[in-house]
């Protein structure tokens, strides 16, 4: 009887576990850490922009190699999780930094790119299998 309270108590919710899973993805873009940012997306991965798992680790692993250094904002996070699927939106700035030169990947000053995250339980871990820019096709959230 006490053990599925401790349980409960002990382990981290799904909310919990996809927001670690965000901020473990934007460390490892920080260290420019290709397994680490694809730890966390699917061999299923594919989105409406035409990427898939093996596109978006070359397009990230050609991004690593062109740019120096990132910053990286995540603001407004919110997660919405259903069994086995989950939604995590949030409000993405990515600056690059080549040869000192600072420009805008993803977003602007004060002008946010809105991200939507589709998540799948596999093999009892979170994975994202669609990425969504919304901002992309003038819609806000």
């Amino acid at each position: 009887m006490l053990l599925p309270v401790v349980v409960y108590f002990v382990l981290p919710s799904d909310k919990k576990r996809i927001r670690n899973l965000i901020m473990e993805g934007r460390e490892a873009a920080l260290n420019k850490d290709i397994d680490g940012v694809m730890r966390h997306v699917s061999y299923n991965y594919r989105d409406r922009y035409g990427f898939s798992y093996l596109y978006l680790k070359e397009t990230f692993r050609n991004l690593f190699k062109r740019v120096d250094a990132f910053e990286i904002e995540i603001d407004s996070l919110r997660i919405k999780v259903d069994d086995r699927k989950a939604e995590a939106r949030f409000n993405l700035v990515v600056k690059t930094i080549k040869d000192g030169t600072e420009g805008y990947l993803m977003g602007g000053e004060g002008f946010p790119e809105s991200v939507v995250f589709t998540l799948e339980k596999e093999k009892m871990k979170w994975q994202v299998v669609e990425t969504y820019l919304p901002t992309r096709e003038g819609i806000d959230f």
